[in-house]
């Protein structure tokens, strides 16, 4: 009833700690349709996405048994005033209504039901407005983080190979920059609830509050990653949610005067390097498509999410490795790897690095614990580790890693010590394990890695076919052991993924091919083609990309 209430009055935070307390009292599963959908309202993408998709699957193979849900709690703050950080939890909201029912008890019989419901509505209603107020809080650290003047300074003097991009959602405008080679920047500014409001159902438009237009846009990324994650899906449908992002976030910089020529200047397949935050720093900017290609065939794409600090509500920091490219690999690095032999993929894998690099390569499948995964990234050269990695609602807080002898290393723990790593490739499931814009830390291991020393990390977005996944780091190891750069190496094992085609047995399911725009096609023959998103769109490079 109290859910119901705070809806009605636009409570939208409060809401969802109600949902949340229902969740905890077991009333109402974490996977129950309208708890995700107010978790993707209230910014909560992963994890809505890991309720969804994964939470169900873990319990069934009984990886959850001593890890309960953690209670959600969101962040509250009074409106610009130092001092007034604090979480609140459905525990708070219980504590209100409590209070105001002990008070009650004073006021005559009479006039105590009009007493409760001001009373509640005027402590329910200041605690959600100091809800919303942290949220609008966290935009303009996001926005302080990706200053359009600071954003301008670094890029102006990278190399000029480079095609530079800005995207910032604010609560109601979206701002996107181009800037090609050092040139001059470029910007589009678009309404963002006008934007949206179009793709959303009566039911979420009719939740219009003060930040509509970004809380509606993670409802959009949320969609577009269920379509890409659930093969079950028709291809068709991931697809047009990557052709609407990129009609609404690219093209109209792309179409900007002059843009499209010097682009062409610099050359085949320059990189393109895509500074964003929030909801928009999940999306697979290589697998967006302009209805003829996928960007990721026309550009080296890097992804530069701000660098959020694990301290709750400290000031965000732009990757500076990530604007100006960092220092090109040394010729003769180390290379070092760990391989999980759990994977099916894993010794072939180890197999093929040691192909690519001979004696450089060293690696190993055992000694799994804390010293050994931080030796892998403590000095020079490139790192890699190849293991599962359990998804967690709690996002990098909550993300581990499983050793062959089944034990859970959570993954804070490894990240102890400075690291020096020139790239550290994570060849797991999700390893990007990035938590939510308002939630917990607002870290990702991507961020902490690089928080660390570590020049590059290339991480997956989601779980990614093991055999894609053999594909895309053969193809990886191949282009760097050759002198290519990382965002070279990172786009070529992509579209080497991207035009790969395995034949399969008989007995063996076959999967749907990525067809021309608009409709789903099979192999005529037994084979796997892995040009569908899916496979090779999860893996991103962040950081130092020269």
């Amino acid at each position: 009833m109290l859910h119901g209430a705070a809806e009605a009055s636009r409570w939208h935070y409060v809401a969802l700690l109600c949902l949340a307390a229902l969740v905890d009292e077991g009333e109402l599963a974490p996977t129950a349709p309208e708890y995700i959908d107010s978790l993707v309202f209230n910014h909560r993408i992963n994890e809505a996405l890991y309720f969804k998709l994964y939470h169900d699957r873990l319990v069934a193979e009984g990886r959850l048994s001593n890890r309960p849900l953690r209670s959600l709690r969101l962040p509250a703050r009074r409106w610009n005033l130092p001092n007034t950080d604090c979480w609140v939890s459905c525990g708070d909201v219980k504590s209100i209504v409590v209070e105001v029912a002990e008070e009650a008890a004073a006021v005559g019989a009479d006039a105590r039901p009009a007493w409760i419901s001001h009373a509640l509505s005027e402590r329910l209603g200041e605690l959600n407005d100091r809800l919303k107020d942290a949220a609008v809080m966290q935009m303009m650290r996001h926005a302080g983080a990706l200053n359009g003047m600071q954003w301008r300074r670094l890029t102006k003097s990278t190399s000029r190979e480079v095609v530079h991009v800005r995207l910032h959602a604010a609560s109601g405008m979206l701002t996107t920059t181009i800037r090609v080679g050092g040139g001059s920047p470029q910007r589009k500014t678009h309404a963002l609830p006008l934007l949206v409001l179009p793709r959303l159902s009566e039911f979420e438009a009719a939740r219009f509050d003060s930040h509509f237009g970004v809380r509606a846009l993670g409802r959009l990324v949320f969609d577009a990653l269920v379509a890409l994650r659930d093969r079950s899906r028709a291809a068709s449908e991931a697809l047009e949610s990557l052709q609407w992002f990129y009609d609404q976030l690219l093209a109209p910089l792309f179409a900007k005067r002059g843009v499209a020529g010097r682009i062409a200047e610099l050359g085949e397949r320059p990189t393109l390097v895509v500074t964003t935050h929030g909801a928009l720093a999940q999306l697979p900017f290589a697998a967006l498509h302009d209805k003829q290609c996928y960007l990721g065939e026309r550009f080296n794409v890097v992804q530069a999410p701000p660098l959020f600090p694990e301290e709750d509500f400290a000031t965000g920091d732009i990757d500076w490795d990530s604007m100006q490219g960092g220092e090109p690999l040394p010729q003769g690095l180390p290379v070092r790897g760990m391989f999980n032999p759990d994977l099916p993929e894993a010794r072939t894998e180890a197999v093929n690095l040691r192909r690519h690099f001979g004696v450089r390569a060293s690696l190993s499948e055992g000694d799994w614990d804390i010293a050994a995964l931080r030796q892998l990234t403590r000095g020079r050269g490139l790192a890699f580790l190849s293991s599962h990695i359990d998804p967690s609602e709690d996002g990098v807080a909550g993300a581990m890693l499983r050793t062959p002898d089944k034990r859970a290393l959570a993954f804070t723990s490894i990240l102890g010590e400075p690291m020096a790593a020139d790239l550290l490739v994570l060849a797991g499931c999700i390893s990007t394990a990035q938590s939510d814009w308002l939630a917990d830390g607002e870290n990702s291991l991507v961020s902490l890695y690089r928080r660390a020393g570590v020049a590059s990390v290339i991480s997956t977005l989601w779980p990614v076919d093991d055999r894609a996944t053999r594909l895309y780091t053969d193809a990886l190891m191949a282009a760097l052991a050759t002198g290519r750069s990382r965002a070279q190496a990172h786009g070529e094992a992509q579209r080497q993924v991207m035009g790969a085609v395995v034949s399969i047995g008989q007995s063996q399911e076959r999967l749907i091919r990525q067809p021309s725009v608009g409709a789903d096609a099979i192999p005529a023959e037994p084979q796997m083609a892995f040009d569908h998103p899916y496979f090779w769109g999860a893996f991103t490079l962040a950081g130092a990309w020269r």
